[in-house]
């Protein structure tokens, strides 16, 4: 990261940061459902508390100010059981994309994933594929969910 004040922290460990990631992902993703308020994010991200096991939120501060997180969850898609952990809620500010920050994000959230033992990592887009298979993912298959066409992609990970 070019940022010197840039780190990595647990939302278990700032827990006061659930409103403002809720906002995001309320921003974000809430029209895709009309169940989603903000406090159905919040509910999820209290979920997330965890430093040592999955579920867990990472969240990057700059000079201890959120400017992006992402998610390790489990068994994300009702559709796909079998798949265990996710990688989820991907999400950096606008004023910050186009950076680097989203590609250092999910490479630390694969970290964080191999430190916990994760073997296979998958996650859903509908318009990121491009960037993810940047990344190492690969595609699995292209579904419909909710009713909108995405991507399964997945990264093994070597442990």
């Amino acid at each position: 990261m070019d940022n010197s004040g840039d780190r990595f922290v647990y939302l278990a460990d700032r827990v006061d940061l659930i409103p403002t990631l809720a906002g995001w992902f309320y921003d974000e993703w809430g029209h895709n459902s009309a169940d989603l308020t903000p406090a159905t994010f919040e509910q999820k991200l209290r979920q997330r508390l965890n430093r040592d096991r999955v579920p867990l939120v990472l969240v990057l501060l700059r000079d201890d100010s959120p400017i992006a997180s992402a998610s390790l969850k489990n068994q994300e898609m009702e559709i796909h059981p079998q798949y265990l952990h996710w990688l989820g809620s991907v999400y950096v500010l606008p004023e910050y994309q186009g950076k680097g920050i989203g590609s250092n994000l999910v490479q630390y959230s694969v970290n964080e994933a191999k430190r916990l033992a994760v073997h296979d990592l998958y996650l859903y887009t509908r318009s990121r594929e491009n960037f993810y298979t940047r990344l190492g993912w690969k595609p699995l298959e292209r579904p419909l969910y909710h009713g909108r066409r995405v991507v399964i992609m997945k990264h093994i990970l070597s442990v």
